[in-house]
């Protein structure tokens, strides 16, 4: 049965070059075997070639009569990917700081007010409550969205994270 492999991923860019060179070839031009080459192609391996490997297969495909740059597209997509990825996070941890900030901000302002002479009222207190517990919320999404930036396991409770370095 044939596994089914995703589009520009480097199993994928593999199996294109292979169609061209296939995987004996590949193998000789790499002076690895060819099941190795072959390995590269299964996504279940997780294995690829290094960059001194990639450049080689690249080189031989083009010369070959190949199109295009498989290896090259792959990892240009996933590069690209990474990085929008990466740069939606920083803006929604931005906006969840400006939230927090605006939260705090208006929590701050409400419990300064109530310190005025005369100031006190229930309805003031249950207001300046109501901004403290805004604020308080908004702190968590916030924590939330920065353990999102540590690397995956770093968390202090040994959860996953993702978001800026995985």
């Amino acid at each position: 049965m044939t596994k089914v492999v995703a589009p520009l991923t480097f199993p994928h860019a593999i199996r294109r070059v292979a169609a061209v060179l296939d995987y004996p070839e590949i193998a000789r031009i790499v002076r690895r075997s060819s099941s190795l080459a072959r390995k590269w192609s299964d996504p279940a391996t997780r294995k690829s070639p290094s960059l001194d490997q990639a450049l080689a297969i690249e080189a031989a495909y083009r010369a070959a009569g190949g199109e295009g740059s498989p290896i090259l597209e792959a990892f240009a997509f996933q590069l690209d990917a990474l990085v929008v990825e990466q740069s939606a996070c920083q803006r929604a941890l931005a906006d969840e700081l400006a939230v927090f900030a605006k939260e705090c901000g208006e929590a701050l302002a409400v419990g300064i007010a109530i310190t005025q002479p005369g100031a006190v009222s229930p309805s003031s207190v249950h207001h300046a409550l109501v901004e403290a517990e805004q604020a308080r919320r908004a702190a968590g999404t916030f924590i939330g969205r920065l353990k999102s930036f540590l690397p995956r396991g770093a968390g202090p409770l040994g959860e996953s994270a993702g978001g800026g370095t995985a």
